[in-house]
């Protein structure tokens, strides 16, 4: 699949579009700015896997981004904790949502759904067509689950 980044878009439009992509996935941008701004958010959150594209009016391709990991493999503390306090910001930011519109985050089985605040005790009602899963990309693990 491929992106294609309008001139008219905004900084966050820009932000919200990568955000969909997925491994493998093309962005096409026609603009110098929003080419540099695609590349500097790939380099921040360090995705290797999306192609950045700078397309001209007869989608020729001017340049061309791939982000590519440092040589070592390991990731300095500064940069995993201030990655560790972005992830908590938006979580808060995605509860602060639930909350305002009635939802809760539970944790079932071995994963997360989201259900109605009126339904969330009810235990029938979290493998119902109420209850949507959430994909954690296996980065959710309970308590229990670490400890084994």
């Amino acid at each position: 699949m491929h992106i294609e980044i309008k001139p008219s878009v905004t900084q966050q439009q820009v932000h919200d579009q990568l955000r969909q992509c997925r491994a493998g996935d093309r962005v096409h941008c026609l603009d110098e700015g929003q080419f540099l701004l695609c590349k500097r958010l790939l380099e921040q959150w360090r995705w290797g896997d999306v192609l950045l594209l700078m397309m001209d009016d007869q989608k020729q391709v001017l340049k061309q981004y791939k982000y590519r990991p440092p040589a070592h493999d390991e990731i300095p503390r500064e940069r995993l904790v201030r990655d560790q306090e972005q992830v908590v910001y938006a979580l808060e930011k995605v509860f602060a949502h639930c909350h305002k519109v009635g939802l809760k985050v539970v944790s079932f089985s071995d994963g997360l759904v989201v259900v109605p605040t009126t339904l969330a005790d009810d235990p029938l009602a979290l493998c119902s067509a109420s209850a949507l899963g959430i994909n954690d990309y296996e980065t959710y693990v309970t308590f229990a689950e670490q400890v084994e």
